[in-house]
């Protein structure tokens, strides 16, 4: 394995600061320099949010001698917020809801990226499409959104 998982550290994308984002990622991946130096790297990654862990782990691999460093995203770019459960609140915070996929391969430091296509997230799934919900990726919301909801709507 390339890369060592410290499997204390949670889900780095949903801390409530990005310096907390920060401290997170620099402890949850450890690459290995003598498995990883001069090699070709494909990194598979369920999403990509604000950016954080992907920007940290290339400027890491690429520290150790990464000769090429590639990322395949399991899922259409997230341009929306979650109203139902995911916590990524604000559409700023989304890396793809203010670049393009190119700008955000120059970003993060990679040779390429592709993400999956919201067809081919369809035909994964074996579900159909009208039954799915694909908010965060078109915006189309199943139900209407008041825009002044946020997490702390409920917080004095």
């Amino acid at each position: 394995m390339g890369v060592i998982r410290n499997h204390y550290v949670g889900r780095t994308f949903i801390q409530p600061s990005q310096s907390m984002r920060d401290f997170g990622v620099k402890v949850k991946l450890n690459p290995v320099k003598e498995l990883l130096k001069d090699r070709r790297v494909v990194i598979i990654e369920d999403s990509i949010i604000r950016g954080t862990t992907a920007k940290t782990r290339i400027k890491t691999l690429r520290t150790i001698g990464a000769k090429e460093i590639h990322l395949l995203v399991s899922c259409p770019p997230h341009r929306f917020p979650c109203f139902y459960g995911i916590d990524f609140s604000t559409r700023g915070e989304l890396i793809a809801a203010r670049k393009t996929v190119e700008e955000i391969r120059g970003y993060i430091g990679l040779d390429s990226l592709g993400y999956l296509s919201m067809d081919s997230l369809v035909k994964a799934t074996h579900i159909p499409r009208e039954d799915l919900c694909f908010a965060c990726f078109d915006g189309k919301y199943p139900v209407p959104i008041d825009e002044t909801f946020s997490k702390f709507c409920l917080e004095e």
